[in-house]
């Protein structure tokens, strides 16, 4: 089954709600974007405060086009790779004013010319957010540095193309009606 029918039963489907949300939408041709959202009921300062991934595809070269500029702070600017394999290594911090509690967050946009069920997000090393209780700050992680899960859970969504959902239940029917003929 192909990563867009998934996308349509997930769509339907009652799973656990994760605390953050990670889609990776093709918005179209090459152009993708990576966006956060969270279901924390508590005072959001940074959704996705260190942010930590590697997206690889099927070889196709991976190019990092912008990101969220919360991740360039007085602490150094985020660090971008480019490639087969991408990768976004970002700390952005509020002590300095330039935290983006937006929900969703916008976190980058790349180009990927490869196939779209082949591209596939993971995280790396620490991944946190930071959040207010109590009128004080305090960071929450979804992974530790050394990849071990965290208190807080997320899950990746791959959202294909526009056009590409459209042709989905044509693809659907096809594939029912090859099953149902002898």
């Amino acid at each position: 089954m192909t990563r867009t029918a998934l996308a349509l039963l997930v769509a339907g489907s009652a799973a656990a709600q994760p605390d953050m949300l990670i889609t990776v939408d093709n918005v179209a041709g090459d152009e993708w974007t990576i966006s956060a959202e969270s279901f924390v009921f508590i005072d959001i300062i940074q959704l996705w405060a260190d942010a930590s991934f590697e997206l690889i595809g099927d070889g196709s070269p991976i190019t990092i086009t912008s990101y969220n500029p919360s991740y360039d702070t007085l602490l150094g600017d985020a660090v971008v790779t480019n490639g087969p394999t991408a990768s976004f290594l970002g700390v952005a911090n509020n002590q300095f004013g330039i935290a983006d509690p937006s929900n969703p967050l916008y976190v980058l946009d790349f180009e990927y010319a490869g196939a779209f069920d082949d591209v596939t997000l993971t995280l790396v090393g620490q991944n946190s957010g930071e959040f207010r209780a109590g009128g004080f700050s305090f960071l929450e992680l979804y992974q530790d540095a050394n990849g071990n899960p965290g208190s807080l859970t997320w899950d990746i969504r791959y959202v294909p193309t526009p056009a590409t959902l459209a042709l989905a239940p044509m693809v659907l029917v096809k594939a029912r009606r090859r099953r149902s003929q002898p």
